[in-house]
């Protein structure tokens, strides 16, 4: 490891970097222990205190974890590996990109300086986005649809779990069901909130309404408040034999044809399916009128930003 003071990067995000970037390639591995911080510092020529920062933020990726008089203790090996297809091919990039500087004379602290100045310069000019939901799997099931039509990286949200003082986006995407209370929680001065629409496959429709009229269809999802929005949505569209279930349990199920629930939670479809119960999956699509419009918000932002600097 090596840090440098000219960096633009602060000296406690190297050392995250350097250590996160072992982990991943598997230099370091489950159960291996780092060196205290007093040891890293001395090591390095820096403060003890920049070490244990670094050391702290790699705890919070769940990374490292602290094991008493064994130190600190790499933990999260394996799932840094598997979820880091991103940083691989960005390793890919930034190793020709290294090479061909390496080519024109540049040294190696020089292109680390130049990678870290680059990269914090571009981090300021691109917004920070995130997608509010009510439950965790909707949340990030969204936020992974929106980052991939949008091309820029978007933070889940869920309702009641985050605090509203602590978040900083620059624009928060949420359904209309959710917008005025995202409103009421996240909108400054800064912060632009904006509804888009989440409307159901055109093949879950059809499954719905190929049951017959007389029967009835339930709702199970993670939340209440979800199943009842879509219990009035189908409502609004003429579809008014469906009710609201609180559970699996065969007094819930008693009188039901099929059961529609979230296709981001297939442990209910199973649940359901040991029961011989119909399981109708209520896929989402994002409007594409709405993902343009998201996407002529984010250039309206960005266009402001430009004008401020």
């Amino acid at each position: 490891m090596s840090v440098s003071r000219h960096s633009d990067v602060p000296v406690y995000r190297q050392i995250v970097s350097q250590l996160t970037l072992m982990i991943e390639m598997g230099l370091l591995t489950d159960g291996e222990r780092l060196p205290g911080s007093r040891l890293l510092a001395s090591n390095l020529g820096i403060n003890r205190n920049t070490v244990a920062h670094a050391y702290g933020e790699l705890r919070e990726l769940g990374l490292v974890e602290p094991r008493g008089r064994n130190g600190m203790v790499v933990v999260g090996g394996k799932g840094a590996r598997t979820s880091s297809e991103a940083r691989n091919r960005a390793r890919e990039i930034l190793a020709a990109a290294a090479r061909e500087c390496l080519q024109l004379g540049l040294s190696a602290p020089e292109i680390r300086d130049l990678i870290g100045g680059l990269a914090a310069w571009e981090a300021e000019k691109v917004l920070a986005v995130s997608f509010v939901e009510c439950n965790r799997e909707r949340a990030e099931y969204f936020a992974a649809e929106l980052a991939a039509r949008l091309a820029v990286p978007v933070k889940p949200l869920v309702l009641g779990e985050f605090d509203a003082d602590a978040e900083r986006p620059d624009l928060v995407l949420t359904t209309f069901f959710h917008l005025a209370e995202v409103r009421g929680r996240l909108r400054g001065p800064s912060t632009e909130v904006v509804a888009i629409v989440a409307a159901p496959h055109i093949r879950t429709l059809v499954q719905i309404a190929e049951v017959p009229k007389d029967r009835t269809v339930g709702v199970l999802y993670s939340t209440n408040d979800q199943a009842v929005s879509i219990r009035d949505s189908l409502a609004q569209a003429g579809v008014t034999n469906v009710v609201v279930l609180s559970g699996t349990g065969d007094a819930e199920l008693r009188g039901v044809e099929a059961v529609i629930v979230p296709s981001e939670l297939p442990e209910l479809a199973r649940a359901l399916a040991a029961k011989r119960v119909r399981v109708i999956e209520y896929g989402n699509v994002l409007d594409a009128a709405s993902v343009r419009m998201a996407a002529e918000v984010m250039r309206e932002l960005q266009l402001a930003r430009s004008l401020r600097e």
